[in-house]
């Protein structure tokens, strides 16, 4: 099994790196930062040779889980980071007593899309111009 750990504020400069990598609108330094000290999120980390490679970030609201962000820095991918995220983070979830997860995702973004679904989410509506570039978010769910 792929540990993962409590994500800290030193990990922030790195994860802002894999963020820039990973997406078109990533998450900041500082952002990242307050993240990992916001006592209502679960923020985990993969670290290998001492720096984070994938991470992941969900917040409990009244019992229902809002997945924040996850990724895997572009050199570690290929090798299950992406399904151990999602092992930690259902074993963290129900941890903490959440009933169902939610989250959005580009329409486009068909890797994410098949790993979520891989793992029991399911598509329940879409968020028209979602993102800044306006593209559409698929909203997922799983109970």
């Amino acid at each position: 099994m792929i540990e993962f750990e409590d994500m800290r504020a030193e990990h922030a400069a790195k994860i802002a790196e894999i963020e820039r990598q990973s997406f078109a609108q990533p998450w900041s330094e500082r952002q990242i930062r307050e993240l990992a000290d916001d006592p209502r999120a679960i923020a985990r980390v993969r670290i290998e040779n001492g720096e984070p490679v994938a991470y992941y970030s969900l917040y409990n609201i009244c019992g229902e889980g809002y997945i924040n962000d996850l990724a895997v820095a572009p050199e570690h991918r290929g090798r299950g980071l992406g399904n151990a995220i999602m092992q930690d983070m259902l074993y963290a979830a129900s941890l903490a007593g959440m009933t169902a997860l939610t989250l959005e995702v580009r329409a486009s973004n068909a890797p994410a899309r098949a790993l979520y679904e891989k793992f029991g989410f399911v598509a329940k509506g879409e968020r028209k111009n979602f993102y800044e570039d306006k593209e559409d978010a698929v909203i997922y769910w799983k109970n």
